[in-house]
Order: C-alpha cells, then structure tokens, then sequence
C-alpha cells in the first residue's frame, strides 16, 4: 500500500459521542473509509537519556476516526475501534460453557517493561477531551 497523501485538518464539530466534522472534504482529496487520528494540544517532547538536549516532538494521539461521508469542503468521520472483553469471571472464570458459547477471550498484547517515573504522563481528562479545533491527520487510506 501507498503512503496516503498528507491530508491535515482540524475537528469543525462534535455530533454526538461517536461522530465529528472535519474541516477538510472532497476538494482537500478526502475520501470514505480513510482513518484520520486527532490529536492532543501539547506533543511530547523526545530528550536525548545523556544530554537531556531536545531531539524533536511526538504528537499524542486522543482518538482514531474512519470518515463515513464525504462533502465539498468538509467531512464527518467516526469512532470504529471496538474492544473485546472476557465474558464472565475473567480468564479465571473461563469455563467449557464459556468456550461452548463462544464469549470471546480478550487479547493481551505485550508491553515494554519500563520504570514509572521515565513514563510520559497519561493525558489529563481535560486534554483527552475531542474539541473544535483540534488538529487531524490522515492515517491510512482506504485500499
């Protein structure tokens, strides 16, 4: 797959807790299906562990949107991530009746084993809230 051309918007509205507005539409190229992750205030900022000297910014990811339809100059996107959950009890309480019925186990994904304090901090809940004006950038296009 082609990298997506670099496609830079800003959130123009809330529609409710799953759907948003982009300010960027057919005209800027945007098309459905394309996944778009909006973004937090503030980057992170990335020290070299020796000199402490800046080395760059990272951007912080709030959430990702995939655009459901396309206008002129703007476009509504929403949320489409889902997580699975283990069905009653936890992996513990896994029984062969669970496994009959088929609830569905919860992937675990492996992480990096780091001391607390060399972790960014999580987002406040302030800074984790979407709003107008937050800047969006293409992800992925659809193939």
């Amino acid at each position: 797959m082609s990298e997506p051309e670099q496609l830079i918007g800003k959130v123009a509205s809330i529609i409710n807790e799953r759907e948003l507005t982009i300010n960027i539409g057919i005209i800027a190229g945007v098309k459905v299906g394309m996944i778009f992750k909006v973004l937090a205030d503030r980057p992170l900022e990335v020290r070299d562990p020796d000199n402490d000297q800046i080395l760059g910014s990272l951007d912080r990811e709030k959430v990702r949107v995939k655009v459901s339809e396309v206008f002129e100059l703007f476009s509504i996107c929403r949320t489409y991530v889902t997580h699975t959950t283990v069905g009653r009890g936890g992996l513990m309480g896994i029984t062969s009746a669970a496994l009959l019925y088929g609830e569905p186990a919860k992937e675990v994904v492996e992480t990096l084993k780091a001391e607390d304090h060399t972790l960014p901090p999580p987002l406040s809940e302030e800074e984790s809230y979407v709003k107008r004006g937050d800047r969006v950038i293409i992800v992925k296009s659809p193939d």
